[in-house]
C-alpha cells in the first residue's frame, strides 16, 4: 500500500535530481562557453599576431615571423599551427609545427573570423581560426599593385581545455550523485518528522469507538494544513455522540413504554392460569386493549422507520382541507367538550392542497390529539389554515402550562413527553414525530 510519506520522497527525490541535474548542465555548459571563448579570444591573439608581421613589398610578400617566438609552434609536440596561403591558393607560408601536413582552409573576415573544431596533425583535437585580411604594405606610395589577400588560418590543441571541461564534469556529477545521495537519506527522516502530527492524528482516531465518541482532536496543537481535517472529526465525532445518545435513549424509552403494557399482560396471564374458572370476559377486552397499544407503537415505530428509508409510498391527490379538519375533529370533539376546550377553527373553504389524503389525515389526527391531550381544562385549540399565492399554512395550536422553552427543540423527539403525562396509555410520544416525518 502506497503512504503519502512515500510518495512524497520520490517525488521530492525526483524534483531534487531534475534541479540538481538542470543546475549541473546550466554550471557545465555555461562554464564550457566561458572557457570556450577565453580559448578563441587566445586563438584569435595568435592568428593577429601572425598577421601584424606579414607585410608586402611590391609583389614579393614576406611574413616576418618565427616559430621561435612562439614556443608553442615549436615544441617537439607542438600544440600550435598555422598556414597562410595566396589568393590563388597557393601556400605562402606554413609552420614548422606542420611538417608537410595542411590545415584546412576555411576562413571568414578579419572582423568575423571562422571558427570551429578540427583535428590536428597530431592526431589530438584542436580548434582552428582562420580569415582573410590585407598585408601591411611597405613603401606603398612606389606600389604599382593592388594588395593581395590572404588567407590565414591558425590551429591551437585544445586538450587542456577538454581536460579542464571533463575535470568539471566529473566534478559536477560527483557533487550531484553526493547531494542526491544525502537527500534521499534525509528527506526520509524529516518527512518522518514533519508528518508526525498526521500520524498522530490517525493513532488517536483509530482508538475512537462506540464508548469513547465524546474524544476531541486538539486543533490548537495542530499544523495549519490538519486543523480543517481535525475541525471536520470534531464536528462528526459530535454527530456520532447525538446520534449514539438518540438511539440509547431510544432504546431506554421504547423499552420503558413496552415494559408496562409486557407486566399488564403477563399478569394477566398470570391470574387466568391461577383461576382459569373464574376468567371473565373483561381479562379478553383488557389484554385486547394491551395488544392493542403495543401494535400502535410498532405500527408507528415502523411507519418512522420506512420513511427514513425513503419506502413511504405516496399517493397524490387534490383534496379540501375543511371537510378533513371536519372530520378529523369530530373524533375528538367529545374530549374537548369534556375538558371545556374553546375551539376555534378557521378554514377556508377553498383550500385545497395536492397531498396523500392518508398522510394529510395523520398529520392533523396526530397534531388536533395532542393538543387536545395536553390543553388545560378551559384552555383553547386554535385550527387555523392560510391559503397564500403558492402555498398553504396549517397551523394547530393550544394553550398549555408546563412547557418551558427548553422543552421545544424536544417536542418532536421519540417518546419524549412530560413526566406529567408518563401514565398515558393513550399517547406513546411518537405522534408529533410521524407528523414530521409524513410532513
Amino acid at each position: 500500500m502506497r503512504t503519502i510519506r512515500q510518495q512524497l520522497t520520490r517525488k521530492l527525490l525526483f524534483g531534487f535530481a531534475l534541479l540538481l541535474g538542470a543546475g549541473g548542465f546550466g554550471v557545465y555548459f555555461s562554464t564550457r562557453a566561458a572557457l570556450l571563448k577565453q580559448f578563441d579570444a587566445t586563438l584569435r591573439a595568435k592568428a593577429t599576431a601572425i598577421s601584424t608581421v606579414t607585410e608586402q613589398r611590391g609583389k614579393r610578400i614576406e611574413v616576418e615571423f618565427s616559430d621561435r617566438f612562439m614556443r608553442e609552434f615549436g615544441e617537439r609536440v607542438a600544440t600550435d599551427f598555422f598556414e597562410a596561403w595566396l589568393s590563388d591558393g597557393s601556400v605562402l607560408r606554413r609552420s614548422e609545427s606542420l611538417g608537410k601536413s595542411d590545415l584546412p582552409s576555411l576562413f571568414g573576415t578579419f572582423d568575423k573570423p571562422k571558427l570551429w573544431n578540427v583535428v590536428l596533425p597530431s592526431g589530438f583535437a584542436g580548434r582552428a581560426i582562420g580569415f582573410a585580411f590585407l598585408p601591411r604594405l611597405v613603401r606603398q606610395e612606389r606600389l604599382s599593385t593592388p594588395p593581395t589577400e590572404i588567407v590565414l588560418v591558425v590551429a591551437s590543441d585544445r586538450r587542456g581545455l577538454d581536460r579542464t571541461l571533463a575535470t568539471l564534469g566529473g566534478v559536477l556529477s560527483g557533487c550531484g550523485v553526493l547531494l542526491l545521495a544525502a537527500t534521499a537519506l534525509l528527506v526520509p527522516r524529516v518527512l518522518r518528522g514533519e508528518l508526525a502530527p498526521l500520524n498522530a492524528l490517525a493513532d488517536q482516531a483509530a482508538r475512537v469507538n462506540a464508548d469513547s465518541l465524546a474524544t476531541r482532536f486538539a486543533t490548537e496543537s495542530m499544523p495549519a494544513e490538519l486543523t480543517p481535517i481535525s475541525s471536520r472529526l470534531n464536528d462528526l465525532l459530535a454527530r456520532l455522540q447525538q446520534s449514539f445518545q438518540r438511539e440509547r435513549r431510544f432504546s431506554a424509552d421504547l423499552a420503558h413504554e413496552l415494559r408496562t403494557p409486557i407486566a399488564e399482560l403477563r399478569s394477566l396471564a398470570e391470574l387466568a392460569l391461577k383461576w382459569p374458572d373464574n376468567r371473565e370476559v373483561e381479562t379478553d377486552r383488557e389484554v385486547l386493549a394491551v395488544a392493542l397499544q403495543m401494535e400502535g407503537i410498532v405500527t408507528r415505530l415502523l411507519a418512522l422507520l420506512r420513511n427514513e428509508r425513503g419506502q413511504l409510498p405516496v399517493a397524490l391527490e387534490r383534496i379540501a382541507l375543511a371537510p378533513l379538519v371536519e372530520q378529523v375533529w369530530r373524533t375528538f370533539a367529545k374530549q374537548a367538550a369534556n375538558k371545556q376546550l374553546k375551539v376555534v377553527r378557521e378554514v377556508p373553504e377553498n383550500a385545497e392542497v395536492e397531498t396523500d389524503p392518508v398522510l394529510a389525515r395523520s398529520i392533523v389526527a396526530n397534531l388536533v390529539d395532542n393538543a387536545v391531550e395536553y390543553s388545560p381544562v378551559g384552555g383553547l385549540v386554535r385550527v387555523e389554515v392560510e391559503v397564500g399565492e403558492q402555498q398553504i399554512h396549517l397551523r394547530v395550536s393550544n394553550t398549555v402550562g408546563n412547557l418551558t422553552s427548553e422543552d421545544l427543540p424536544k417536542l418532536f423527539e421519540r417518546f419524549w413527553r412530560k413526566d406529567l403525562a408518563r401514565s398515558s396509555n393513550e399517547h406513546s410520544g411518537l405522534g408529533l414525530p410521524l407528523a414530521r416525518a409524513f410532513a
